[in-house]
């Protein structure tokens, strides 16, 4: 049937390329902008503390400066990635990838529980910590960046040398750090199905892998799935590997630079 050879050859042309990279790119600027502009709305709202920030609202800026670093990426690097050389077939993974996508922004959209400083500084740390790794990550990922379970390339290098999901690791370490200022079961339940999907989109691109590249099967019995053996390897690949070294400072030195900045240009626009 027509149908029956159209939509193979629609999949494997640019223009359905180009149709499944901008709804991602456009999603994830849209939550930067708005995400932005809700920080503006706050300063607008409450300018008095600005006028004078404490210690605690430049930890908490630099930590919501890390956010818009990791959505920054994910807007442009699809626009950039390379081509697929496989893809799933099935509808499940490819609707499953985008529920664990939309996600996360949603559990931004929960209200919060009453201020508690355990709580709070555990959320700084765990979201801080997601959102510089995540960022770090796909750093070494580059044009091979994929939300649909797809093969590029196989990318071994840097935090996939430890374990084989580590986006997926930080990104579910980032939700872990908004529920924590939520504590609701809502939240609860939305992070026990985020985890659920992560392990189940990871599970699919392994198939992918597997059938397109020959070289996954030696890397997946090397590298743990998505804990590592030893969590300090980590530190480990920041000292001993000069690549991620060079990109961390990069990403670290961007952070507080945008912090330095925000500090310095707000109390002077409030005031």
């Amino acid at each position: 049937m027509l149908s029956d050879s159209f939509l193979p050859r629609f999949e494997r042309s640019r223009l359905y390329d180009w149709a499944m990279r901008l709804p991602i790119a456009l999603y994830s600027f849209y939550v930067l902008v708005h995400d932005v502009t809700a920080f503006c709305n706050e300063i607008a709202a409450a300018p008095e503390p600005w006028a004078h920030p404490d210690g605690d609202m430049m930890v908490a800026t630099l930590a919501r400066i890390s956010q818009w670093m990791f959505l920054l990426l994910l807007a442009v690097l699809p626009l950039f990635r390379h081509r697929p050389i496989a893809k799933s077939t099935g509808i499940l993974p490819r609707l499953g990838a985008l529920a664990t996508v939309c996600i996360p922004p949603l559990c931004m959209l929960l209200g919060r529980a009453p201020a508690n400083l355990a709580c709070d500084l555990l959320a700084v740390a765990a979201g801080l910590t997601a959102n510089v790794l995540a960022v770090l990550t796909l750093s070494f990922l580059g044009r091979s960046f994929s939300v649909m379970p797809e093969a590029r390339r196989l990318v071994t290098s840097g935090p996939y040398s430890i374990v084989r999901h580590p986006l997926y690791l930080f990104e579910i370490l980032g939700v872990v750090g908004i529920l924590l200022q939520v504590r609701s079961l809502p939240g609860v339940c939305l992070l026990a199905l985020v985890v659920a999907l992560q392990m189940a989109r990871a599970h699919w691109e392994e198939q992918v892998l597997d059938r397109a590249i020959p070289e996954f099967a030696a890397y997946r019995r090397n590298v743990p799935f998505l804990i590592p053996h030893d969590p300090r390897r980590l530190l480990a690949l920041l000292r001993e590997d000069p690549v991620a070294r060079r990109r961390s400072a990069v990403v670290m030195s961007s952070a507080f630079g945008l912090l330095a900045l925000v500090m310095i240009a707000t109390p002077r626009l409030v005031g």
